[in-house]
């Protein structure tokens, strides 16, 4: 279920202060930053999804925030610990997290941040901050820009008011304006380790689950990232994931039936506003595992399963164009979904027995 909320500008709550794991080297990096007084006007947090760039961003405010640009001593002193679990009290006054906006009407999240979000962020930003501390915007994330928005947002990043960081959270780096990114200092962030993965799982997971993950091969499919490894928690989507992954199991010989009897029995997912846990999600997850020899097929020759390696990552890049041109066109997902699987077919023709 998606949670409605104004992603317009939130202000996070004094809640939110969960340890964040990982990013050893990103975060000497910041402490680095802010210890020297060398902060600039912009950072870029690229990296894989859901792996913790934006609480990261939201660790890092929440520090700025609580200082004065003029006491700078007590800024020198930041730990790691400061970083990963800021023990402040949150300015509320001094954050602002610009995001996609829920639209009541269509029961959505709108496709961009608009031109509008940008402007009113704009006149926020100029008020004079009466305790003299940093004000923080965290825009996650920027590719969801429209063009519009893109050029306002870079006008305040020309010229940004005093005692201000945008810090901009982005999935894609590609996909943001060359003129953005080069206000912008850039930190590249990767995807967590298993460790990482495993210290996280604690409290969300039962006993044991975070290995059965592993041992099912489920765990490859997360890419390191938190977000995908929390869809692991609702046992309906492992249901769900692990029938799709056995239609792989059959290839080169792909049983149309049994996918037509998975796909109809389970229609939420054809749809679902969660591209992680929509069924196209789902079997690009599956091709980029067998892309990378993460799935144990039945095959026992090793050169076809090598050349059926190298297939899957081929159709990668062929089932993602087609599934975002199906976005784009508002095409029904289900059958957007039997041509990809026919594309898979068709492709293993000559592996068939």
């Amino acid at each position: 279920m998606i949670e409605k909320k104004n992603h317009k500008f939130t202000r996070p709550s004094d809640g939110d202060n969960s340890f964040l794991f990982g990013h050893k080297e990103q975060i000497a990096f910041l402490l680095n930053c802010i210890r020297t007084d060398q902060i600039p006007n912009a950072w870029l947090f690229h990296g894989p999804v859901g792996i913790g760039k934006a609480s990261l961003a939201l660790n890092v405010a929440k520090v700025l925030s609580s200082n004065s640009v003029f006491k700078k001593d007590s800024l020198s002193y930041l730990s790691e610990k400061d970083i990963r679990n800021p023990n402040v009290s949150l300015k509320v006054t001094n954050i602002f997290f610009c995001k996609r906006k829920w639209d009541d009407k269509k029961k959505q999240f709108q496709k961009n941040i608009s031109i509008d979000d940008i402007r009113e962020l704009g006149r926020k930003f100029y008020l004079s901050s009466t305790d003299y501390s940093y004000k923080v915007c965290i825009v996650d994330t920027t590719e969801d820009l429209n063009i519009s928005a893109s050029n306002s947002l870079l006008k305040m990043l020309e010229e940004p008011p005093k005692n201000t960081l945008f810090i901009l959270v982005s999935n894609n780096e590609q996909s943001i304006l060359p003129t953005i990114l080069s206000r912008c200092q850039k930190i590249s962030f990767q995807r967590l380790s298993e460790d990482d993965l495993r210290n996280i799982s604690v409290g969300l997971f039962e006993e044991n689950h975070f290995d059965l993950l592993k041992r099912t091969g489920a765990l490859t499919s997360c890419d390191g990232s938190v977000k995908k490894l929390l869809n692991f928690q609702d046992k309906d989507y492992i249901k769900f994931f692990n029938g799709m992954k056995e239609l792989l199991f059959d290839l080169p010989n792909l049983n149309k039936r049994k996918a037509i009897k998975l796909l109809t029995g389970n229609k939420e997912y054809l749809g679902n506003d969660d591209p992680d846990k929509s069924a196209f999600g789902v079997l690009l997850k599956l091709l980029a595992s067998l892309a990378k020899n993460e799935i144990d097929l039945l095959i026992r020759n090793k050169s076809v399963k090598e050349e059926i390696n190298l297939l899957a990552a081929h159709l990668y890049p062929q089932i993602s164009l087609l599934r975002h041109q199906s976005i784009e066109y508002n095409v029904e997902p289900k059958k957007v979904l039997f041509l990809a699987l026919n594309m898979i077919d068709l492709a293993f023709e000559k592996y068939k027995k």
